[in-house]
């Protein structure tokens, strides 16, 4: 399409004229033009919270976090949430639909509907599905049941979900700050000749008031697409995202902030081709089964109230309160998602929805620093509560087109009520995590329930030198089986028409990191998770009847492996490696439901014998894995094959002011599934071309 061709042309065609706009300026101010390079991109951080929920060096986390950082989210230049994470090894998510009930959760582990938090407090209606992460500061994966960090997890799309076995996602937003005033601006384009075209602009303003009383940061997006799948006739689609930030100082230890977020995404609809073997049926890796009018909207907006500071020298506060709301519209068809479709290649599956979702969260956490002896404590607190709604008119069917006119609008609710208290105790070279949250649950069914959560890490500096950790954890995460059916003559008008159980799962877990050079820091880590009571579904004695026991039983053992950071000032790498094995311990199934192996690879480096140029290189690999309908493997037909994509970039310093970009995606023009929602299967992208301009002053 002649369009596609645009975005190209136009960074071409404008960029002399930048050039020649820089090149006045700086000649205005000297007669030498001084070109600084480009800063080498990090891909570690000093020290984070993530999962722990105060302060503490990455390396002496008794659990595993992976964090990538805002310099890994610019330089992999991805199009949304779903997209980076696909970077990660272990991380599965089940094609970018708001069809699904789950959307927007992720599989960790081996375990599914994992939730996603921004700013510590949880999305609504799977709106992180199509987040932009020009929005973030970084991403943190924490692996392993977290209800001992964050309670037990009502995922985006249902209340009825068994979220939190195998971690989380946080999402840190680009905050105001105080250190300087700045702009970053960015465009960037890109053409693929399978997948489509891309033109994106981003800018981040940040400023700061001459008392440093007040910072304002605004980061926007825009990204305008025309994907290559679309039908013939079809709009193009376009996401507008941004993330206002405030904050003020109330005194010398105290500041007040708030966080907003916008946004909003017309899109054309996709649900995915059919595959046999590995391999598209009757249609090629970007065709689509959608007509040209079928669209997925949806706009998120809300933000949250900060409080942080210190009350005095030994006690610091920490109060949050939000409030998020997403509105989804979607109407579109796919592929037939249930068995028998080899005996119908032509039956289709209607989606169309209406919903609104809506979280309220109120948390105060109160953290205490104080010594008993040698020992260093750092004692929390805390106490929250969150309020979860979701209603509107959806349904999916092989009957026709979706009237939701006729449809009878439902609604979910729950709320939560959550009592934390957690020490971290720090002796020579020890780092000992203890702790145990309780949650209230109340389901809009008047059923109730309390979970707890507690947990235990520790880790050792082996050498007493601060480069080589051994660390071991055990943790349990309960949940409640709201909502689910507990006879086949339910009629929904009582508590006992549902479970009151909760299921329960179990980590255990051992690591070790090592720091061998540099800044660089390697890590392995064994990892046993066990899940009980969890709720399978039975049959009952009409079409309709289906009911759920809380008899589950299930299994996933595996083994990760990290590095990131610098080996020397000019060379950064990010590597990782995850390998799991899955069990249906009712059944006695083990099947390969998401690929057993995978490999992530990237590394930049700055040439000072290039003018100083951050040449970046990068692969993705994953194993053959088995397609699955309801949990249960789908038919030896119904696999994916295995996958690699390798990338290469380069990042040029043109002056102080503007960088100029250019990389290759999937040099090699690899092509298979990258998710699949039962049997739809969604593609990965072909090769794509794209080029950048930055500037930053």
């Amino acid at each position: 399409m002649p369009t596609r061709l645009i975005i190209s042309s136009l960074l071409i065609a404008v960029m002399p004229f930048v050039l020649v706009a820089e090149e006045d300026r700086v000649s205005t101010e000297s007669e030498t033009i001084v070109v600084t390079a480009a800063p080498l991109p990090k891909y570690r951080v000093a020290s984070n919270d993530a999962g722990t929920l105060v302060e503490l060096p990455p390396e002496k986390v008794p659990f595993t976090v992976d964090t990538l950082t805002e310099d890994f989210i610019r330089e992999r230049n991805v199009t949304d949430l779903d997209q980076l994470l696909a970077l990660q090894p272990g991380i599965y998510q089940g094609g970018k639909t708001m069809m699904s009930r789950n959307a927007g959760t992720y599989t960790i582990r081996g375990f599914g509907r994992n939730e996603v938090l921004l700013g510590g407090v949880p999305l609504a209606g799977g709106a992180a599905v199509y987040m932009d992460p020009s929005l973030l500061e970084r991403v943190d994966i924490v692996k392993g049941p977290v209800g001992g960090a964050y309670g037990a997890q009502t995922t985006n799309g249902s209340t009825t979900d068994m979220g939190g076995t195998g971690g989380t996602i946080l999402l840190t937003p680009k905050q105001a700050s105080f250190a300087e005033d700045f702009n970053d601006f960015l465009i960037r384009g890109s053409y693929s000749k399978a997948s489509g075209s891309r033109l994106k602009f981003m800018a981040d303003v940040n400023r700061v008031d001459e008392r440093e009383k007040a910072a304002v940061r605004v980061p926007v997006a825009y990204e305008w697409r025309d994907p290559g799948w679309a039908p013939k006739g079809a709009r193009h689609g376009t996401t507008f995202s941004a993330a206002p930030s405030l904050s003020y100082r109330l005194t010398d230890r105290l500041t007040a902030g708030v966080d907003l977020f916008y946004q909003y995404s017309d899109q054309p609809a996709y649900q995915g081709v059919r595959t046999a073997y590995g391999k598209p049926i009757a249609t090629g890796w970007d065709d689509t089964y959608t007509e040209d009018d079928d669209r997925m909207k949806f706009m998120t907006f809300g933000g949250t109230f900060r409080l942080d500071g210190e009350l005095n020298d030994w006690v610091k506060t920490r109060t949050r309160a939000s409030y998020f709301q997403t509105h989804t519209d979607y109407n579109y068809r796919g592929p037939f998602s249930n068995m028998g479709f080899d005996n119908d290649r032509k039956k289709y599956e209607w989606a169309a929805g209406d919903r609104i979702a809506r979280n309220l969260y109120l948390g105060q956490d109160f953290i205490f620093e104080f010594n008993t002896g040698d020992i260093e404590h750092t004692l929390l607190t805390g106490v929250n509560f969150f309020y979860k709604r979701n209603q509107g008119k959806s349904q999916f069917t092989s009957k026709g087109p979706v009237i939701l006119e006729d449809l009878d609008a439902t609604k979910e609710a729950q709320r939560k009520l959550g009592l934390q208290v957690q020490d971290v105790l720090q002796w020579k070279g020890f780092s000992l995590l203890a702790g145990v949250r309780a949650d209230w649950h109340d389901s809009i069914n008047h059923v109730h329930a309390w979970t707890t959560s507690p947990r235990l890490g520790l880790s050792y500096d082996i050498l007493e030198e601060g480069v080589a950790f051994l660390y071991a954890n055990a943790s349990i995460t309960e949940n409640p089986n709201f909502n689910y059916k507990a006879t086949p003559t339910n009629t929904g008008t009582s508590p006992s028409d549902y479970l009151d159980t909760t299921w329960r799962a179990v980590q255990k877990e051992v690591g070790l990191r090592v720091n061998p050079v540099g800044s660089l820091w390697a890590s392995v880590a064994f990892f046993w998770i066990d899940q009980s009571n969890a709720p399978i579904l039975m049959a009952g004695t009409g079409p309709d009847d289906g009911y759920y026991s809380s008899d589950g039983k299930t299994s996933s053992r595996g083994v990760e492996f990290s590095l990131s950071g610098n080996i020397t000032d000019n060379w950064s790498v990010y590597a990782a490696y995850a390998y799991s094995h899955y069990l249906d311990r009712n059944k006695g199934l083990h099947f390969d439901r998401y690929p057993p192996h995978a490999i992530s690879l990237w590394t930049s480096y700055k040439a000072p014998w290039f003018y100083d140029a951050v040449f970046g290189l990068g692969m993705r690999w994953r194993d053959d894995w088995l397609m699955t309908f309801r949990g249960s493997q789908a038919g030896a037909d119904q696999c994916a094959k295995s996958l690699l994509t390798v990338d290469a970039s380069v990042d040029f310093p043109i002056s102080e002011t503007f960088s100029f970009g250019i990389s290759l995606k999937n040099i090699f023009d690899s092509r298979g599934i990258e998710s699949a929602r039962n049997l739809q299967a969604f593609a990965n992208d072909g090769r794509t071309l794209e080029l950048a301009m930055r500037c930053r002053f």
